[in-house]
């Protein structure tokens, strides 16, 4: 056995630590833009949007959300939202952008109701928001 072909299980095992992960189920992970989520179901050239204050919440670091002073936890893996534990916990939703969702119903399928990322574009998460503080 020469010297070389004692590192080849060495180099066979950096190749495989160093390699990008394969595809994950449900999606990669990610989590959600921090600050006020203001909920809705919109309205159109005739109908003006109905607030729900009730569905709003804040979001915060190490994918946690607020509703008032309750805390919760969530799980974004790809476009699917899962509230994993907290005031909201149960609920699901199916990310449209990185800055608006909709609510599944009971079937799986969106509902009316979506929820936009509120607030300035840098981060103004100061000023309170109905059902968020």
């Amino acid at each position: 056995m020469n010297r070389y072909t004692s590192f080849a299980p060495l180099a066979v095992a950096a190749a495989l630590l160093t390699a990008p992960a394969g595809a994950v189920p449900g999606g990669q992970l990610h989590t959600l833009m921090q600050g006020p989520w203001s909920c809705e179901v919109p309205g159109d050239a005739t109908v003006m949007p109905m607030p729900k204050p009730d569905e709003n919440f804040r979001v915060t670091a190490d994918s946690s959300y607020f509703v008032g002073e309750a805390r919760g936890n969530y799980l974004l893996l790809g476009d699917q939202l899962a509230i994993t534990s907290g005031p909201f916990k149960g609920r699901r939703y199916v990310m449209d952008s990185d800055a608006m969702m909709h609510r599944l119903g009971e079937d799986g399928k969106p509902t009316m109701l979506r929820c936009v990322r509120a607030g300035t574009p840098a981060g103004d998460f100061t000023a309170a928001m109905p059902g968020t503080n």
